[in-house]
Order: C-alpha cells, then sequence, then structure tokens
C-alpha cells in the first residue's frame, strides 16, 4: 500500500526574549573610514583566508557607492586587483565578510555581487550599515526546562466568561508600537555618517554607465553554499531541494562540535555559522568582519538565512582551497570548534558574541543491520529553531541510516522512536516497521519528519531542552505478512451483541508457510442489522478523527494530542474489528419509519478517536495484534445482529434505505480521497501523522 505525507502543523514556537544588544551601538576596534569620505579611485586591502587559516591581504579599487532604497541602503563597488585571486575565480563564496581597509582604516566588508560572469567586481557593505544588523533584540532559547503552561484558560472563576484584553487589544498595541517605531530614528554614534538620504554628497564613480547599470541589475548576496558532513550524499540532494540553498557534502574536522570557548578571532579569519554539529555537521563559511571590546562580532557583510533573531554556533574554520567554478568560485574548507553564538542574522551582516555558547536539540542513532550484524551510534545536535530544526534533525538521522546501510532499494526496517525533554517528563515512544519494494529510506522519511514536527511545533507547551532518539532494526529482506484468507468458525446465521465471533485469520509471510491466527472478537451492543468483520494491516483503513472533522471537538492541550498520537496504528498491527450500523442508525431508521425528522443528536457522536478505540478494545469489538511482520492486506466477512427486541432479523425498508445511504457517503468520500492527496482529515491537516491508504 502507498503511503501519504500529511502537511504539518504551522504553529507559533516560544522564544525566551532577552534584551537588545544595540544598548550600546556596536563600535569596531579598528578605526573606520566614514563612507562620506569614500572617493572612486582610491586604492583598498581586503583582508580573507586563501588557505588554511592565515589571513592574507590583497589589492583591489573601490569604484564607487550605489546608494539604494532597501536594506543595505548604500553599497560600495569594488575591482579586485590581485592576480592571483582574479585568476582563481575572482571573489568568492566564502569571501564574504572579508574586511576592506583603506589607509588602515575600515571601510566595509565584501558581501553582495550580480548575477553576471565578472567576478572580478563585487560590492562592499559600508561597516555603518553592517553595525545596524545589532540594533535588533536578541532573542536566545533559554538551556533550562521551559515553564509549564497550565491547560486551563487564564483569568475567570469556572462558570464565568473569561477576559483577556491583552490578547483582544493586542493589535491596537501592536500598531501603536509600529508608528512609534516609523517616527524613531536609531541614534548614531559620531564615528558614523548617515548618507542614505543626501545621495547628492554620495561620491559616485567617474565610470557612470557602470554604476547605472549595476543600479538595475540582480543584486544578490554572494554565494554561500552550505557544507555537509555525515549525511548520505541523496538525503543532502534531498534537503538541498527543501531549504532551497547549495549543499557541499564535505566541510567537518575532528574538532567540529568541540568548544573553545576564551578564542577570540581577528578581522579577516575564516569562521562558520553551524546549523548541526557533532558526528554530522552543516553549516556556513564565510569570513569575520570587526570586533568591539564588548566581546561582539560582526561577519559576512549579507544575511545567512535571512532568519533574523537567531541562535547558532559560531565557529572557527579552516580554508582548503579557493575552488574556480563557472558559476562561482568558492572557498572549500571545514568547521572547527565553537568559540561564540551568532544572534543576528539581518539583510546587512550576521552578529553575535564571542564565548558564549548556543542552546541545542539533541539526536542520536542507534543503527542495527541485522543482515550484517553491523551496529553503530552516532549523535549531533542542531541549533534550536521550531521551524527548520526539526527538519535538519529528521533528514540528518536519515542521512546517517542511508549512509550506514551503503545501499539504496527494498528493504525492512523497524524504527523506534523518542521524544524527550522538559515538561515531557516521561518521553514519548512510538514503534513502527516500513517496507518499500523500490525505496525503504524515502518510505521511512515520512511518519518520523511529521511527527519532529509535531513536538516541536506544537501549540500548547514548549519541549525544552529537546530530544530525539531513534533505534533502527534495518534488513533488505521483505518481512511483510499477507492476509490471505478470514473465516469465521463455525458460523452462525445470527448473532447478538455481546455474543462472542471466532475468527481464523490465515496469514502468509512473504515466500513461507502460511499460519492460522485464531482470534476473538465481540458483538457491540449498539450493533444492529448486519456487521462486518473487517481483518487489516494497522494504517489501512484507519478510523478517521470524525469529531474533529466535523467540529464536535478540539484538541486543546498536549496530553490530549499525546492520546490521539498512541491512537494511531502501525504497520506491523493486525487489526480485526466489528464495523457497522450501531444505535443511531437504528434510531433515525425508526423515526424515519413514523415520519420524524431526525435531529443532529441521532448522528453526534463527540468522542475523540483515542476514546472510542479505548471503548472498543474494553468491549472486545476491536482486537489489535502486535506481529514482526509488515501487516499487508484488508479482507471482510459479514454477519447477521438480532436483537432481544427483534430489531435485526428481518431489517425495514427505512433502515436499508439509511444504511446504503451511508454507504454510498462512505464510498463517495473514499472516492474523493483517491482522487486527491489534499482531500485529508482536520486531524492530520493539523499533527501531520502520515496514514497509509
Amino acid at each position: 500500500m502507498m503511503k501519504k505525507i500529511i502537511a504539518a502543523i504551522t504553529f507559533l514556537f516560544i522564544f525566551c526574549l532577552l534584551p537588545a544588544a544595540g544598548a550600546e551601538q556596536f563600535v569596531p576596534t579598528d578605526s573606520v573610514l566614514p563612507l562620506s569620505q569614500v572617493k572612486a579611485g582610491m586604492k583598498a586591502r581586503v583582508r580573507t583566508v586563501l588557505e588554511g587559516t592565515q589571513i592574507s591581504e590583497f589589492d583591489a579599487t573601490l569604484l564607487g557607492v550605489v546608494p539604494r532604497k532597501t536594506s543595505p541602503k548604500n553599497l560600495i563597488l569594488i575591482r579586485i586587483d590581485d592576480q592571483y585571486v582574479r585568476g582563481n575565480g575572482g571573489i568568492a563564496a566564502g569571501m564574504s565578510g572579508s574586511p576592506v581597509y583603506v589607509d588602515g582604516k575600515l571601510v566595509g566588508a565584501i558581501g553582495y555581487g550580480w548575477s553576471f560572469s565578472d567576478r572580478n567586481l563585487g560590492l562592499v557593505t559600508p561597516i555603518e550599515e553592517m553595525v545596524k544588523a545589532m540594533d535588533w533584540p536578541d532573542r536566545i532559547p533559554a538551556f533550562g526546562v521551559s515553564p509549564k503552561i497550565p491547560s486551563e484558560p487564564a483569568g475567570g472563576r469556572k462558570g464565568e466568561p473569561i477576559r483577556s484584553d491583552d490578547l483582544f487589544a493586542s493589535l491596537d498595541v501592536f500598531q501603536e508600537a509600529t508608528a512609534d517605531d516609523e517616527d524613531e530614528d536609531v541614534e548614531s554614534d559620531d564615528i558614523f555618517m548617515d548618507v542614505s538620504e543626501s545621495e547628492d554628497e554620495v561620491p559616485i564613480s567617474d565610470d557612470i554607465d557602470l554604476i547605472e547599470f549595476l543600479k538595475t541589475a540582480e543584486l544578490e548576496p554572494l554565494a554561500m553554499p552550505l557544507l555537509v558532513d555525515g549525511i548520505s550524499t541523496r538525503v543532502t540532494e534531498r534537503m538541498q531541494k527543501r531549504l532551497g540553498v547549495d549543499l557541499i557534502p564535505l566541510g567537518s574536522s575532528a574538532g567540529s562540535g568541540t568548544a573553545n570557548l576564551n578564542k577570540t578571532l581577528k578581522p579577516g579569519s575564516a569562521m562558520g555559522a553551524a546549523l548541526a554539529w557533532g558526528d554530522i555537521t552543516m553549516g556556513g563559511i564565510g569570513t569575520l568582519t570587526a570586533v568591539s571590546k564588548d566581546g561582539r562580532f560582526l561577519a559576512f557583510a549579507h544575511p545567512m538565512m535571512n532568519y533574523g533573531a537567531v541562535a547558532y554556533p559560531l565557529t572557527e574554520a579552516s580554508i582548503i582551497k579557493i575552488i574556480p567554478s563557472i558559476n562561482s568560485s568558492f572557498k572549500l574548507g571545514y568547521q572547527g570548534p565553537i568559540v561564540g553564538i551568532i544572534t543576528q542574522d539581518r539583510p546587512e551582516a550576521i552578529g553575535g558574541y564571542f564565548g558564549r555558547l548556543a542552546p541545542a536539540t539533541s539526536y542520536a542513532v542507534k543503527f542495527h543491520n541485522l543482515d550484517t550484524g553491523e551496529k553503530a551510534t552516532k549523535r549531533f545536535q542542531t541549533a534550536v529553531d521550531a521551524f527548520t530544526a526539526p527538519y535538519i534533525g529528521t533528514m540528518g538521522m536519515l542521512g546517517i541510516i542511508d549512509d550506514l546501510w551503503a545501499r539504496r532499494g527494498e528493504g525492512t526496517a523497524v524504527l523506534k522512536y523518542k521524544f524527550s525533554g522538559g515538561n515531557l517528563v516521561e518521553g514519548w515512544e512510538r514503534r513502527n516497521m516500513f517496507f518499500s519494494g523500490e525505496d525503504l529510506i524515502g518510505e521511512m522519511t515520512m511518519e518520523f519528519d511529521a511527527l519532529s514536527r509535531i513536538f516541536a511545533l506544537n501549540q500548547f507547551q514548549e519541549i525544552r531542552p529537546f530530544g530525539v532518539e531513534l533505534e533502527v532494526e534495518i534488513t533488505r529482506e521483505p518481512k511483510v505478512v499477507f492476509i490471505e484468507k478470514v473465516e469465521i468458525a463455525d458460523k452462525k446465521e445470527f448473532y447478538a451483541p455481546g455474543e462472542i465471533v471466532p475468527v481464523d485469520v490465515t496469514l502468509r509471510p512473504w515466500r513461507k508457510h502460511a499460519t492460522v491466527k485464531h482470534l476473538e472478537v465481540t458483538v457491540p451492543e449498539s450493533a444492529f442489522g448486519f456487521c462486518e468483520i473487517v481483518v487489516r494491516g494497522g494504517g489501512i483503513a484507519e478510523q478517521t478523527q470524525d469529531s474533529l472533522i466535523a467540529g464536535y471537538r478540539a484538541i486543546t492541550n498536549l496530553e490530549d494530542l499525546i492520546n490521539e498520537l498512541n491512537a494511531e496504528e502501525s504497520n506491523n498491527q493486525l487489526i480485526v474489528e466489528i464495523v457497522g450500523p450501531e444505535d443511531f442508525m437504528r434510531n433515525m431508521a425508526e423515526k424515519e419509519s413514523d415520519m420524524m425528522m431526525p435531529s443532529p443528536e441521532d448522528f453526534l457522536d463527540d468522542r475523540m478517536k483515542s476514546e472510542i478505540i479505548q471503548e472498543q478494545l474494553e468491549e472486545n469489538s476491536l482486537l489489535i495484534v502486535e506481529t514482526n511482520y509488515y501487516v499487508e492486506g484488508l479482507l471482510r466477512k459479514f454477519i447477521r445482529i438480532k436483537r432481544e427486541d427483534g430489531k435485526g432479523a428481518d431489517m425495514t425498508e427505512a433502515e436499508m434505505e439509511a444504511l446504503a445511504s451511508q454507504h454510498e457517503k462512505n464510498e463517495e468520500a473514499e472516492a474523493q480521497d483517491e482522487e486527491s492527496d489534499e482531500q485529508v482529515d482536520l486531524f492530520f491537516r493539523k499533527s501531520g501523522v502520515p496514514r497509509r491508504k
């Protein structure tokens, strides 16, 4: 059976808001040449790392200033004069943030370019623009356990209406705050001059035609590929498409993931911004531009992901070589130990602090290849970002599995997930089994990705610190069992509510002898007419969240969400259930026969799926049998029900019509679901849990 992935929930993630880093403006330790003093033809020196960690300098010429309407407000056109750099492709990705000096004074850093072939021309973000990145408040998740959010609404006593002025007045407050922000100018130190509104005084290059052309050309930050290591190539390619950035499968060292918080990098040093570290690494490499006396830094001269306030580790980096390329040359290198934290990712620059650690989400993979006996344990961490980290973590774990298995194609895997962290004291575990005759890793991706996002993005409670463990047993063998036959032992003409029905299920493992499983289910007390005994694999034609779809109920707290996740079937389960007309259908049929209009209460069942399943398990009308195989198939048998009141032995015409109508609706719903993968249950649109069709 095919699986489908359902869209994940997109709720807000709660961060700990810290005071603005810009209580004092960032002042570089280097002397600064204000933009107002920049003149066309000035000779400059650029500092960057070309190989290893040694800072080198090369010559360049300032050609003029290009004013802009958007951030950064002004950029300086620069031409590279050094023959070695020109011969190796000119300005390369990884030179982002390389500081530019005139007579020993800092002008800014290389940051932007255009989508044309001459890479000897580039744009420098003035230091006046770069410091604006540090005017924003930091939002760094705390290291401790997140505060417990009560499940009950705030304010009001039982039976009284709830008032929440803060909630419903927030729009006005936001508008007032926005208006105040628009009217308020950011104070600037005398060391910098604001030239954004005095374009006549901005020095322009003598080459007016070139400047005018560049004003309308497509401006773009210097291409900055993210380096990835420890993940298989094909998972890397999948991540590249999802994240929309180039990923290069290289870039780690023995020191990746370790910390050296006593080290401060110098302007021109190679540095890295880590998204994942440990047994896998992922992050960008650029150049550090400036440091301040209070331990802050600026780098890149353009955004990394443009995510605003962030919390990424700052790392050392080493450059192997500049790799020439037709599209864009780049620095090939690798990240080293963590030396600080990046807190701002803005159009003008990235910035943060030396000597501080970023909080992290932990991932662990325990791998066991049943065919070879190979076992391995891998661990890594990701930055705490509710919207990107779950995907990076999920793909990282699957990339590790894909790399360790060292093959693609058919196979079977047993996965055991465990999500844990603050306010999830005992953690949450799920075991599931996956099989594919084409791409096992692709089949495993869907559910695990969805579950990771559910816990990271749930709207009820931040789980901090957050950890994910994944145990994997994998084999090339198709460990699939097929439901071959269903028989009712000693079948009777009629069954009464509460009566036990013996069922024999014939199961055949792939290319092995069949076996018969004897099971007993009980007819529900509410049954009448006739019922189906359905035997199926877990996740096939699974019960839906009807009360959520109809709008009778909502998931209101983390406990409810976990209960509903627990109610989801797994692919290794054998499901036996009795389904069919119940009391509400019988009542409707009786009312129609008496010429009475059925009321909504005749149809209403506002129980959650977990509550319905619990009742069915208790009355034994539902059996869930755990197996060591991926269970495939669905078979039905019918039985007739005769109640003590005489109903059901011979169904009335109204009952038959009502039953036929209900079956027709069910078939239409199933057909519509098969026609479009977009037609899904409301609960699964919220939770993202995939289901087998």
